[in-house]
């Protein structure tokens, strides 16, 4: 895209965002960053709201661990698009292999790209990479009993459902450091739990096969991390909070317009 083209569409989005929160009694967000986004932009401070996502916690909060049988397997809970950037997990993957042997990778998800799964096949295919698996859609609270950690190489990310639901499961994460998985993995404001993974720099293969291969090492960190994720969902994340969250929201702005009707 042209810089002058760029730069016209980034000043339209601020034009209407400008215009949006002007008339908002009330502007939600899903993470902290992003509340501090809309208020660079111009919202003021005391419309803003964080409500993050929730999950369904007691769905995968009984999933057992994986059990040991001399591999560790690394899945991706993701659509086969360029905006999930595969082709770095499967370069990384690549040289994790010749640091450690018995690593499998579960590339699992549907092909939302087409084109772009079959690159990432072909890839695979160059590469010689072996222990690279792509299931397509399955059952993931059933296929996540055969996992041991979950890793995500967005280019660009909201608050991630995959994350939160492999914490719930008791699996941590290797994520870059987009949206706010940092602040998944380290815990927002309040959240003294400890981390549960690793952040690294986007489309950076050295940083995030180092974190994988650390993930794969250390057995009992990991399952420190796991159990630090898991609670973290519990606690800040749960689905029923998510929808209680937006009733209040709702609540209060109703009080208000009919509070303006009656004057």
């Amino acid at each position: 895209m042209p810089a002058a083209f760029k730069r016209f569409w980034v000043r339209f989005f601020y034009m209407l965002s400008a215009a949006v929160y002007d008339r908002a009694d009330m502007i939600t967000s899903l993470f902290g960053n992003a509340r501090k986004i809309q208020i660079d932009i111009g919202c003021a401070p005391e419309r803003c709201r964080v409500i993050p996502n929730g999950i369904h916690y007691k769905r995968f909060c009984d999933i057992p661990l994986k059990e040991e049988d001399g591999w560790t397997d690394i899945g991706a809970v993701v659509r086969l698009a360029p905006i999930k950037d595969i082709k770095t997990l499967i370069y990384s993957f690549y040289e994790l292999k010749f640091r450690l042997e018995k690593v499998r990778l579960h590339i699992i998800g549907p092909e939302d790209d087409k084109q772009y799964a079959q690159e990432c096949y072909e890839l695979v295919r160059q590469l010689g990479v072996k222990d690279v698996l792509f299931p397509g859609m399955v059952n993931v609270l059933e296929y996540m009993k055969k996992l041991d950690f979950t890793v995500l190489t967005s280019i660009s990310e909201g608050q991630p459902l995959s994350v939160l639901e492999s914490f719930a499961a008791g699996r941590p994460c290797v994520t870059t450091d987009v949206g706010c998985c940092r602040e998944l993995l380290n815990g927002m404001e309040g959240d003294e739990l400890g981390s549960a993974g690793f952040c690294v720099p986007p489309m950076d293969r050295e940083a995030l096969c180092s974190a994988m291969e650390r993930m794969c090492l250390r057995v009992e960190e990991r399952y420190r991390m796991g159990q630090i994720g898991k609670k973290r969902v519990e606690q800040f994340y749960r689905h029923e909070d998510m929808i209680q969250n937006y009733k209040q929201v709702y609540a209060e702005v109703m009080e208000k317009w009919q509070g303006s009707d009656s004057v």
